[in-house]
């Protein structure tokens, strides 16, 4: 400061501001990619080749990241969404350079993994995979998935879609534009291998699902544009439902009631009930069951419904031995549509064709793979002595219900 006028004062102040001092730590990253990226200069990213897996870079900046190892990979479908979650978008990579935008150090290690070659193909590879490389062969693999009539009374084998390619997916499941009304389809490009199921409001709804629950009437009326009299009544899981009119309104009564778990609808002039698996009965420890009967007057009858308890449709994974109860005259009854798979060969059950490339052959070999539920399950079937110590290296097996629902 510095008096150089009467009345004048100038005054310096230093406003700067600095970074906090860098953390004493360096971050260490393990990440997954594709392997030999090009990078933005046109060479093969010297991170992702296969000699350099497993060794350690040093990164100081974001542009050595995109130089070391490429850009980070995501799949889109084919309206260029991006499929979140999607195991095999490259995280890692997205992580590291995002660090590197608020940090000037970090070590990164790529893990000996090859996410190209877990995308999954209809077709044989046709490439030099690496020794114990693994192959799904889709061509002889039965999924055991059978849909029980409950008219006939029998179970009818299904013949799914296999989708084997990320463009024919929208949000996971398969696009509108792909199937028809009535089929299934497995999307083999997620590691579950999940099983949908195309409704009658062309929409694909997972199996198991409570959007799949709603896609097959608990209960059916039989008589088409019943005469209903006006203030007789019903009950619904103990929920009393008037009659004000024609049917239309029987099934906006039942819908405004908000009975939980339970919807209504006009299919070809008939009454439908749908029930998911919230849906409770007092009379049933079951979860998506209807009870349904008469509180005055023949509404049922008028409706060609039985007053009774029904369940909602349902998926039992199971061998071929033990087949679901689900006849009319058994205690918890199925409606159509519920889905059985059998997860032994048997009688047109599960069965993978899991192979394994040798390189002293040069070939596939077929692999035993049966399913079971969980790693005690199969260590329990590999190896029942010892729990699976005594299983041999390179056992396999298929596991089902992966996500437990």
């Amino acid at each position: 400061m510095a008096l150089v006028s009467p009345g004048i004062e100038i005054t310096v102040q230093d406003d700067s501001q600095y970074s906090p001092n860098t953390a004493s730590t360096v971050p260490l990253l393990i990440v997954a990619s594709v392997q030999d990226k090009v990078n933005s200069g046109g060479t093969i990213a010297a991170g992702t080749t296969g000699e350099n897996a497993g060794s350690l870079f040093v990164m100081t900046s974001q542009r050595d990241v995109l130089t070391t190892y490429g850009s980070p990979a995501f799949y889109t479908n084919t309206n260029s969404a991006p499929i979140q979650g999607y195991e095999l978008n490259e995280y890692g990579l997205l992580t590291a350079y995002s660090l590197l935008g608020v940090t000037n150090k970090a070590f990164i290690v790529r893990a000996d993994v090859n996410l190209g070659e877990l995308v999954s193909s209809g077709d044989r590879p046709l490439a030099s995979p690496d020794d114990g490389t693994y192959w799904l062969d889709i061509s002889p693999t039965r999924l055991g998935i059978f849909e029980w009539d409950a008219t006939d009374q029998e179970f009818v084998p299904v013949l799914p879609l296999v989708i084997t390619d990320t463009d024919d997916l929208s949000g996971g499941a398969p696009k509108v534009s792909i199937g028809q009304q009535g089929q299934y389809a497995v999307v083999t490009t997620n590691t579950a291998n999940p099983v949908y199921y195309k409704n009658s409001a062309n929409d694909w709804a997972l199996v198991g699902s409570e959007d799949w629950m709603i896609s097959w009437p608990t209960i059916q009326g039989s008589v088409t544009n019943p005469t209903l009299t006006v203030a007789e009544t019903i009950s619904i899981n103990d929920e009393i439902i008037t009659v004000t009119g024609n049917l239309t309104a029987l099934v906006t009564s039942i819908n405004t009631a908000a009975i939980p778990g339970v919807t209504a609808a006009k299919v070809d002039n008939k009454l439908e009930l749908y029930a998911d698996d919230t849906a409770a009965s007092d009379v049933s420890t079951v979860d998506g069951a209807i009870r349904i009967a008469n509180d005055s007057g023949d509404v049922l009858t008028d409706l060609g419904i039985d007053a009774g308890t029904y369940y909602r449709p349902a998926v039992q994974l199971s061998k071929h031995t033990s087949v679901p109860s689900w006849k009319s005259g058994d205690s918890e009854p199925r409606p159509s549509g519920s889905i059985w798979t059998k997860t032994t060969a048997s009688n047109y059950g599960a069965s993978f064709a899991v192979k394994r490339f040798n390189a002293l052959t040069q070939a596939f070999q077929l692999l035993s793979a049966p399913l079971y539920a969980d790693d005690a399950s199969a260590n329990k079937a590999y190896d029942p002595l010892r729990g699976g110590s005594g299983s041999p290296i390179g056992s396999v097996y298929v596991q089902y219900d992966v996500n437990n629902n």
